[in-house]
């Protein structure tokens, strides 16, 4: 568990009274409690959506948007993954040798002016606008790259900025009119190594993404082999033995190589990517057909995987899962088999166009079958942001589903183990308000908050951006007061600190109102000298009863004709989930009916039944800070505390579960340490 506790009380039950159960120490009195609720645990899955450029797909939606109109689709396509609890966006930064950034090496893309080389007007830089934008989001962005295609045919004319006129030495055509890189020469490596590296030194991105062009694939080149002769004589010439294939296929793994060597010894918490084809080879397992990306486009996707090449790799499943011959469930086994080197495995689904009900079980089927078979690590990225924006059906299914809650992008552990320090936090009530506020050692290390809170017996968490430093609470929700707030802070690679708890100064006490309670009858004053706590004693409460409910109640059996009691008996009562409800003025005398006088004694109560029910750690911090706070407001000694058990010879109250933390002191021993604090 990774929780700090910086409370006394927290130290002496993790020493204590760490279990539910335990063996007694001789010539001392070992009390049960009951471990209160676990600690979450922020849910962990990479979810990222493409958003390509190429063609205008995504985004700008024409060329030659204004520019004000350009950052406003932006906003909307972030927007939306910030809403629907995404983490991640792989932006298309370069689809054609070309830039969707400044950058001395490419010229601005057609896509985003209108003209290839022209930069937008009013000036500004696009990737810088979207890190921005992402990160304000708290939302990872990977910067998607083609590192071989030079021109596309939906790319404009080809200007005399384009890198086919400045490099025509590198590129070759082919005979749908597309323009390529020759992978094989060590001068388009040695490019598009500059390329990566100069956005990787400029801009603070999260990652570097390739998808599966390498090799164009054969129907670019109307189905013959791609035009690298010259390249492939040059090679034999120089002594070089192995086959074409294997040739083509070393000079993709040498560039994979040496890029993923480069980007790790300038940022190493920038992961590197990659979407291939989802099929390695046909027969990869058995039952799998389709097209051969080994042999076709030239891809060991395989290798690069089990050296350790990728952070994560995200192969192209783009089909159901009851495909026979490519099955997305057994495609994903099979990928999740070659993983040696434990790198993430997010797949690639495809989202479509298709908005049938059919469609939207199928994605929401493959998200799940993802989390069965990779637990440790589950994601997928989905092709493409387009088709989910224009999905309602789907989108709503995921936030009511698989996404409903936020998600830390899994650890890189390979990339960096250490997680930062804690942070330090304080929490104020405000009125009907709580507002807890973080600091850090080491802001730079920090990448997300975490800030994880408690209602009644339920857990929440939400993550937030590094720059977000509070958070404001509702003190109460569904009739449940907040009860514990907590704060972590997450590493670039996922590292997760421990989280400091807050520390409440005051206990917070709701009023009658807040129970509906029925007006006071006049009762006796009195000035408070002592504390005694009782338990209630009716039926069992759990946590989740309605507490304001039993206090209607014990008020209305309390006030029938048949009773000498005026009003509620006591002063201040904790429900089993630590709410603490305001009873009767504490200047007033409360009622017993056994044979001592509470004239001074100012009464605490737990609802329920405490022979029965168990006492949490969480409940004796509760009552220890309401006794301390009680203490300092009416000046009371702590030596005065006791139970009803100690003023009685006809009850047990407060119950067998409470009564033992009095009779050892450890109760009297707490508040002690807390009002020194």
């Amino acid at each position: 568990m990774r929780f700090l506790f910086f409370t006394a009380y927290s130290f002496a039950l993790v020493g204590l009274y760490s279990c539910t159960s335990h063996r007694p120490v001789a010539g001392t009195v070992r009390p049960t409690v009951t471990a209160d609720l676990p600690f979450p645990v922020a849910e962990r899955e990479f979810r990222a959506a493409w958003v390509p450029t190429v063609a205008n797909i995504s985004w700008p939606s024409k060329p030659g948007l204004p520019v004000a109109e350009q950052q406003k689709e932006a906003i909307t396509l972030l927007d939306f993954l910030k809403v629907h609890h995404f983490n991640a966006v792989i932006f298309q930064v370069r689809p054609q040798a070309d830039a969707l950034y400044k950058s001395a090496l490419e010229p601005w893309s057609y896509y985003l002016t209108g003209t290839q080389g022209k930069a937008p007007e009013p000036f500004y830089d696009p990737l810088q606008f979207w890190i921005d934008a992402a990160h304000a989001r708290g939302l990872e962005l990977h910067v998607w790259l083609n590192p071989y295609r030079a021109h596309h045919i939906s790319g404009g004319p080809v200007t005399e900025s384009s890198l086919v006129k400045t490099k025509p030495e590198l590129v070759v055509k082919l005979k749908e009119g597309y323009w390529w890189f020759d992978p094989s020469l060590k001068a388009t490596q040695d490019h598009g190594i500059s390329v990566v590296m100069d956005i990787v030194k400029r801009y603070d991105i999260d990652g570097v993404h390739f998808d599966d062009y390498f090799y164009p694939y054969p129907s670019y080149n109307g189905n013959q082999d791609f035009p690298d002769s010259l390249s492939w004589v040059q090679y034999q010439k120089s002594g070089g033995r192995l086959s074409r294939g294997d040739w083509r296929r070393n000079s993709v793994n040498t560039f994979i190589q040496r890029l993923y060597a480069e980007i790790k010894k300038e940022k190493k918490y920038v992961k590197f990517g990659i979407s291939p084809f989802g099929i390695w080879r046909p027969g990869h397992p058995a039952s799998v057909t389709g097209f051969d990306q080994y042999d076709e486009l030239y891809a060991d996707a395989r290798l690069w995987l089990n050296k350790g090449w990728v952070d994560y790799l995200s192969p192209q499943l783009y089909w159901p899962t009851s495909r026979l011959g490519q099955s997305y469930p057994v495609l994903l086994g099979w990928w999740a088999g070659e993983n040696t080197m434990s790198r993430h495995l997010w797949p690639g689904i495809s989202v479509g166009r298709d908005t049938s009900k059919a469609n939207t079980t199928e994605v929401i089927n493959q998200i799940m079958i993802d989390r069965g078979m990779q637990p440790a690590g589950s994601g997928v990225v989905h092709w493409s942001i387009s088709s989910l924006i224009k999905n309602p059906g789907l989108a709503n299914a995921l936030t009511e589903g698989p996404y409903k809650k936020q998600a830390l992008v899994p650890a890189s552990s390979w990339l960096d183990a250490a997680a930062p320090a804690a942070p330090r936090i304080t929490l104020t009530q405000q009125a009907d308000t709580a507002v807890v506020q973080w600091s850090h050692t080491d802001a730079k290390d920090v990448y997300h908050w975490v800030v994880y809170y408690r209602y009644g017996n339920s857990w929440n968490y939400k993550i937030l951006d590094p720059a977000t430093r509070s958070l404001e609470l509702n003190m109460q929700v569904d009739g449940h007061l907040l009860q514990r707030v907590a704060v972590s802070a997450v590493d670039r690679s996922g590292n997760e600190s421990a989280a400091t708890e807050a520390v409440w100064n005051k206990v917070t006490i709701l009023s009658r109102s807040s129970w509906q309670a029925a007006p006071a009858r006049p009762y006796k004053r009195h000035t408070p000298v002592r504390i005694t706590v009782h338990h209630e004693g009716g039926k069992v409460l759990s946590d989740t009863s309605s507490a304001a409910r039993r206090l209607k109640n014990i008020q209305t059996w309390c006030m029938g004709p048949d009773r000498k009691w005026t009003d509620i008996p006591y002063h201040y009562l904790i429900a089993p989930d630590g709410t603490v409800y305001e009873g009767r003025d504490p200047l007033t005398v409360g009622e017993t009916n056994t044979e001592y006088d509470p004239t001074g004694h100012l009464l605490i109560c737990f609802l329920g039944n405490y022979e029965q029910q168990e006492l949490t750690p969480h409940l004796l911090d509760v009552l220890s800070r309401l006794i301390a706070q009680c203490c300092k407001q009416y000046n009371i000694a702590p030596e005065t505390l006791s139970t009803h058990r100690n003023h009685s010879k006809m009850t047990t109250c407060p119950g067998k579960n409470i009564y033992p933390f009095f009779e050892n002191g450890y109760v009297k021993n707490r508040v002690k340490e807390l009002l020194k604090q």
